[in-house]
């Protein structure tokens, strides 16, 4: 282990097993943010926007999507947290591990249960805890160490609706020679790869007609520039590899890369697609792999794990994938609760 990562060690070391927060929301649920949310994913969900239809659910407001879960208390353009939140800095970890010689940084895995639905006038807050860092890992993007951060996510009356648990990789970038890069991709309208076409009725899946073993139908996902900064700015994540092609490469990467949190709204939109409006997603967690970059495309792929009636409710689980070009973008699986 080199010298400089020693001393970061010994940095992380005090830098885990401490709840920082509160960290406020800039503004309360808001059927603006939602439909902007909806626009980046392609989301059509009749629950979240369409009144009428919600009129014959447990709703009575806008209902914001789960995966939206982080955004209301991310940072804004400037980097800033919303007023009233703590001064405490909940990403020094990653300051003091840039100071030592890792200053690139990408999120590579999800864990998330969903307690409850945000509506329209719900005002979140989070606390956050570094919970464990890794020792020096060598990986393809370089090395660097996997810092998993414990979140917790609460209501305006300090009523949890999710947590998570959120690993980040930092690392330095492996080098690589000009001829190694590369080149930069157009937009261009990507074809999709060939397999069954989607089509959402946004009927619900009756519980008793499927069965474990049962595959998903296909959603093909054209990767374009337009997708990942649109999704970038939905989820309020402001960082420069995610609209700064400059800022991309430095990281390692050959262009602009989608987000994890477009990753984990455009996996909850596949799931709530197929399930229908009456699911209610209870868990999600996921990993990331292969980069989302422009000019490729993914497919969305499950498959029903296990089905199951607990609590009074009828759950099933699914094991998702989306492949690109360069393979597994994204592997994980959820559990939703079904109304029939």
């Amino acid at each position: 282990m080199s010298q400089a990562s020693a001393a970061g060690e010994l940095d992380l070391k005090r830098l885990t097993g401490h709840r920082l927060g509160p960290y406020l929301s800039f503004n309360p649920v808001s059927r603006v943010q939602v439909w902007q949310w909806c626009s980046a994913m392609g989301d059509r969900n009749p629950l979240y926007l369409d009144d009428a239809f919600r009129a014959g659910t447990e709703f009575d407001r806008v209902v914001a999507p789960p995966a939206m879960m982080q955004m209301w208390t991310m940072r804004d353009v400037n980097m800033d947290y919303a007023p009233g939140s703590t001064d405490a800095r909940p990403y020094q970890v990653f300051d003091t591990l840039a100071d030592v010689g890792f200053p690139a940084n990408v999120a590579v895995s999800y864990d998330i249960t969903f307690h409850r639905y945000l509506q329209e006038g719900d005002r979140p807050r989070h606390y956050t805890t570094v919970a464990a860092i890794s020792d020096l890992k060598q990986t393809s993007l370089g090395e660097g160490h996997f810092v998993t951060e414990r979140v917790e996510y609460l209501d305006q009356h300090e009523a949890l609706f999710a947590e998570a648990l959120i690993t980040y990789f930092q690392y330095r970038p492996a080098e690589t020679s000009q001829s190694d890069q590369a080149p930069e991709v157009s937009d261009r309208a990507t074809p999709a790869p060939p397999g069954p076409s989607w089509h959402s009725d946004f009927g619900d899946i009756d519980y008793d007609t499927i069965s474990a073993g049962d595959s998903l139908p296909d959603l093909v996902i054209p990767i374009t520039h337009r997708l990942i900064v649109s999704g970038a700015i939905a989820t309020q994540d402001f960082i420069d590899v995610h609209h700064n092609a400059p800022a991309a490469r430095a990281a390692g990467m050959p262009d602009i890369f989608m987000n994890i949190l477009t990753t984990c709204g455009l996996s909850a939109r596949y799931l709530s697609d197929w399930a229908g409006p009456g699911s209610r997603l209870e868990k999600l967690g996921f990993k990331l792999l292969a980069p989302n970059t422009p000019g490729d495309a993914m497919t969305l792929q499950g498959k029903i794990s296990k089905k199951e009636r607990t609590g009074g409710k009828n759950r099933v689980s699914v094991d998702f994938a989306g492949k690109n070009s360069l393979g597994f973008h994204v592997t994980g699986a959820a559990t939703l609760a079904l109304t029939s």
